[in-house]
């Protein structure tokens, strides 16, 4: 027969392996159990944020004073304006003083050197827009005039002639023979234009307003052509 000891110590070896194996079990079972509940509510928290309408919520509508949905859908095309510009009288003022002042500047000179002048004045004139997006026609209608003017004094050129100055700047003068031509393709391109500033304007209340003063004051610069 075994020894009673050593009876004794089969059975207690037996339960303490029963203890064992059951913790075991017991702490994996519970650790299944607490990856699936993760795994659940993981997959459960998706579908519901993924069923949220936009739109709706406890968000901000406004993010850097743009409306949310600006930053939320497609992004606009690129260069294109978010804030629509107005024209101000400050801009519109300067250009046309450029105008007058610059017209009566180049009135001090000999009429063979004013058709060059003026090229510069219409020139300068545009740069005081500032290449502002409401003054964008204006701009280029002065850029415009001002080359064709570059044109006609280099088509009609006197190169014996010396070039005329009045502070830093100098001015080319055309051909005493041409003069009369050039002065009338001058006011003809000058005339023309005013037209298209005129144009410009369109259906614009506002714009019109602003177009018509650069208009004008472009078209008085002519008077200096006939002397």
């Amino acid at each position: 027969m075994m020894p009673i000891f050593l009876r004794y110590d089969s059975l207690i070896i037996a339960r303490l392996s029963s203890m064992f194996f059951s913790i075991v079990g017991r702490l994996f079972s519970s650790l299944i159990a607490v990856a699936v509940s993760i795994l659940f509510c993981g997959a459960s928290l998706a579908a519901w944020t993924g069923d949220v309408p936009k739109g709706h919520g406890t968000e901000p509508r406004e993010t850097l004073g743009l409306p949310l949905d600006d930053w939320l859908e497609t992004p606009p095309a690129a260069g294109a304006p978010r804030l629509q510009l107005a024209f101000e009288d400050s801009i519109t003022g300067a250009v046309v003083k450029q105008l007058q002042r610059g017209a009566a500047e180049c009135n001090r000179l000999e009429p063979v050197y004013r058709i060059d002048c003026l090229r510069r004045v219409y020139a300068q004139a545009a740069g005081a827009t500032g290449n502002r997006r409401d003054y964008a026609g204006a701009n280029s209608a002065l850029r415009s005039l001002a080359r064709q003017l570059n044109g006609i004094v280099r088509q009609n050129l006197d190169r014996k002639a010396e070039k005329a100055k009045i502070g830093r700047n100098s001015y080319r003068a055309v051909t005493r023979e041409a003069l009369r031509k050039a002065n009338s393709l001058a006011a003809q391109a000058i005339q023309e234009t005013r037209t298209k500033l005129l144009r410009s304007a369109g259906n614009s209340r506002k714009r019109k307003v602003h177009y018509t003063s650069i208009a004008n004051a472009v078209n008085s610069t002519k008077k200096i052509l006939r002397s």
